[in-house]
């Protein structure tokens, strides 16, 4: 008994979770085990910080005519000699279902789905990472994209479900929500006011704007989002260094406008900068205005770990869990549960919890009726506001009054304004067959916020 409880005690602290960054351009992968302290990211070099993997494939031939596939830089220096067909834009690729030609030899006729190039890109990206840990050690993934898709997620789903031999939880968070959770698990004097971060892609800038209502239990979190594209770097090899010169000067103006916006009436605690293109070298007079009174860090991984302490969230709640809770446009800001007799006794049951994606909202259930035809929901929003009920009347259904009608139900959501019910009677065995019955509800999300 000793024994089997030792060694229960290690599994589970071998257990791994794992943030997923799927970029258009680069993708990152940091993991950390149930008692670690900070994130590690993959670097595709030992010892050096090459966290970015390019999101790029290529099915290479070799001399005997046997198939390869290789992504990330490998992918771009096979293309490049010739050896194979590089596919990229992989995300743009599954939102639109396509086929790609990848070269002969398939029975497809050379083409292959996006969905199965996504499960290569995955598993190979992956396969990476099982040189720092093993793969059935893996509890939980948590991908993470700029710009959440529910296309994506559905493909990500189904690939997740063929790695690996142990089954694996799978989550999805927004860049806000990898943020979030990147902060709170920092030391609080790094958050003490509100925190701004910077992300520069090549297509822009955006900027994330993170601050606490610290007056709610839990602490309500909120982040307001920008896109900055003016701070964008193009092509400059064809100018000299006094324009050169002339054109960083100004980006540097535009980044100090922008920045002393988001700072004005605010108290910035910490200052994040995203992206290799942040350079001493150019951003000169705005980085002296974060840094006045605030501190500053640079780097290109906060997001994958981010999506590390999220999934170890998920799979190992801890008491930050319940102490704050991050609100979006893509979250319930409310707790919905009911009350429910258990023997003598009244007792809550937890629906869907305040702070939950609505795309991954949905719990189903049965419960048993006992007095009247009617359901009735506690619904407490989390900015202090009182409870409020909401009951839901099952029409033409007949309540017999000794337990025996049982009835299902369904909470989804199919978008993030409205909790979708759906109540279906079950009958009691064969002493009471199901009439077969459906009840549809539509709870508006703006009357419960």
């Amino acid at each position: 008994m000793l024994i089997d409880r030792a060694l229960d005690e290690i599994t589970k602290k071998n257990r791994v979770v794992v943030g997923f960054d799927l970029g258009k351009e680069y993708s990152q992968i940091s993991y950390c085990r149930q008692n670690q302290s900070m994130p590690d990211t993959v670097s595709l070099v030992m010892g050096e910080e090459q966290y970015n993997i390019p999101t790029l494939l290529c099915r290479r031939n070799d001399a005997e005519g046997e198939a390869a596939w290789l992504i990330g830089r490998e992918a771009l220096k096979a293309a490049e000699q010739g050896q194979g067909v590089l596919v990229k834009d992989l995300l743009q690729l599954v939102k639109n279902n396509s086929s790609v030609r990848v070269g002969t030899g398939l029975a497809s006729g050379g083409e292959v789905s996006a969905e199965y190039l996504l499960e290569i890109f995955v598993k190979k990206a992956l396969a990476v990472l099982y040189a720092y840990i093993v793969s059935d050690d893996i509890a939980a993934v948590a991908f993470t994209m700029k710009d959440i898709d529910t296309a994506i997620m559905e493909k990500l789903r189904k690939v997740s479900s063929h790695i690996g031999q142990r089954k694996m939880e799978v989550y999805f968070l927004s860049y806000e929500d990898c943020f979030f959770q990147y902060i709170i698990h920092q030391p609080q004097e790094m958050w003490i006011h509100d925190v701004l971060l910077y992300d520069y892609r090549q297509d822009g800038m955006r900027s994330y704007l993170l601050s606490m209502n610290r007056k709610t239990n839990p602490v309500a979190c909120f982040i307001d989002t920008a896109e900055h594209p003016q701070v964008k770097i193009p092509d400059l090899s064809d100018r000299n260094e006094t324009a050169k010169g002339a054109f960083f000067k100004q980006l540097d103006s535009t980044l100090l406008e922008i920045v002393r916006k988001n700072c004005d009436q605010r108290v910035i605690t910490s200052v994040f900068l995203l992206g290799d293109s942040f350079s001493k070298d150019w951003c000169r007079e705005s980085l002296k205005y974060m840094c006045r009174g605030r501190r500053v860090f640079q780097g290109n991984n906060l997001f994958s770990k981010g999506a590390c302490y999220g999934a170890r969230e998920r799979a190992f709640p801890s008491t930050l869990s319940a102490s704050y809770v991050f609100l979006s446009e893509d979250k319930l800001r409310a707790n919905i549960g009911m009350t429910c007799d258990r023997g003598q006794t009244e007792v809550y049951y937890p629906i869907l919890d305040a702070g939950t994606n609505w795309y991954e909202a949905q719990h189903t259930f049965d419960v048993m009726l006992a007095k009247n035809n009617a359901i009735t929901l506690n619904i407490t929003p989390v900015d202090g506001r009182k409870t409020r009920v909401a009951r839901i009347s099952l029409e033409g259904l007949k309540v017999r009054g000794n337990k025996t009608n049982r009835v299902e139900l369904r909470f989804y959501m199919e978008d993030a304004n409205a909790v979708q019910i759906e109540i279906t009677d079950k009958g009691f065995g064969e002493f009471f067959p199901s009439t077969g019955q459906v009840w549809k509800e539509c709870l508006p999300l703006e009357a419960i916020t």
